[in-house]
């Protein structure tokens, strides 16, 4: 549901990998459904909600963070037996309590997914089915979910060649904010702070200047609608990078070179840990 970046790589690895016998695109509007008609190795491409679902063993919600509960809401009752929803979201927590609220009968489940898998480019035209090879996925199940669902879904996106992590929603807020959601700010802020020098930066700058902002290029309506959804978790990150920049600049106007090297160095550690 929603052939976006994900929607559609999820389209392309699926079909390479042989996982279903019948893929159906769920898209909200008659121009972008034509499109994944056109692009994508679908079965069926629908814009009634309630077609696209019906009968289906797996949906995968993958709309941006701020709608996905209200069309959790409106596909809910369309789903068949035995039926596994899971989406593709950045943010889990409200998706997971609105689901929790929805999914009372036995036979269907909601467990939430997020693959790390996404780019500062958007759209179905940058899709690729090797998106998901050898990143990270974080399922989010709640603690009386479908023992049966769950293992599926790891299964799932396991074949899709992702490796799986299992966290609660709220640890998996918490964390991402931190690890995601703080990053993009950072890298935001810093080409809206240097905007102005934008013809200067592209004749003068090095590579770490690209390197630094390149996930600012990121669709501006997505990630507005992800800070606004995990609003809590991310003033609580940009209070401690606030506290990080205060530390800093008193480092500097000291003169205090021993305490710069030291910080430098620990900043410098978690790269060479990742690398």
């Amino acid at each position: 549901m929603g052939p976006g970046l994900l929607g559609a790589s999820l389209v392309m690895a699926i079909r390479e990998k042989g996982l279903a016998e019948n893929i159906v695109i769920w898209a909200r509007s008659k121009e972008t459904a034509e499109k994944a008609g056109r692009k994508l190795a679908a079965d069926q491409v629908e814009t009634n909600l309630a077609e696209s679902v019906y009968g289906s063993d797996l949906v995968i919600i993958c709309t941006p963070v701020e709608t996905m509960s209200s069309i959790l809401s409106s596909t809910i009752k369309h789903l068949t037996d035995e039926c596994l929803v899971t989406d593709v979201g950045s943010v889990k927590s409200v998706i997971c309590e609105k689901a929790q609220d929805l999914f009372k009968l036995p036979g269907i489940s909601f467990i939430g997914s997020h693959p790390m898998a996404g780019s500062e480019k958007s759209g179905m035209n940058n899709a690729s089915a090797s998106l998901f090879t050898n990143r990270p996925v974080i399922v989010t199940p709640e603690s009386n979910c479908d023992q049966n669902h769950l293992r599926r879904l790891k299964e799932f996106w396991g074949v899709l060649g992702m490796k799986v992590y299992q966290l609660s929603s709220a640890e998996h807020d918490k964390v991402i904010a931190e690890l995601s959601h703080l990053p993009h700010l950072v890298s935001s802020v810093l080409s809206f702070t240097i905007s102005s020098k934008a013809k200067l930066a592209s004749q003068l700058s090095g590579q770490g200047l690209k390197d630094t902002i390149r996930i600012s290029g990121g669709d501006p309506s997505l990630w507005t609608g992800i800070f606004s959804e995990n609003k809590a978790q991310v003033l609580t990150c940009l209070k401690k990078f606030e506290q990080s920049i205060e530390k800093i600049k008193h480092l500097i106007a000291e003169d205090d070179g021993q305490g710069l090297e030291e910080f430098l160095k620990k900043g410098s550690a978690l790269q060479k840990f990742l690398n």
